[in-house]
């Protein structure tokens, strides 16, 4: 599991929650290869995702989620990733 800040607006309030969350496996594909060889990257997509707003979960919209998981994957470094 991987942890990240996010202020998500709610109407006129602003509120700093601690997201966790999980991705699918990532492989940084290989474009130097023998074309038989070669694959565009893949993986990476946020599996699984809790928001938590002074330690306890928050219920979030469909639409927050999806706000949330496009910041991680812009924001989320691929090669520093752990297992």
């Amino acid at each position: 599991m991987f942890e990240t800040v996010f202020t998500l607006t709610r109407g006129d309030d602003e509120i700093d929650l601690l997201i966790e969350y999980s991705l699918t496996p990532y492989h940084p594909g290989n474009r130097h290869a023998r074309p038989e060889f070669c694959a565009p990257p893949s993986g990476g997509e946020v599996e699984q995702l809790t928001a938590f707003l002074d330690g306890a979960p928050l219920d979030l919209t469909d639409a927050e989620c999806r706000l949330i998981e496009r910041h991680i994957e812009e924001t989320h470094d691929h090669l520093w990733e752990a297992d």
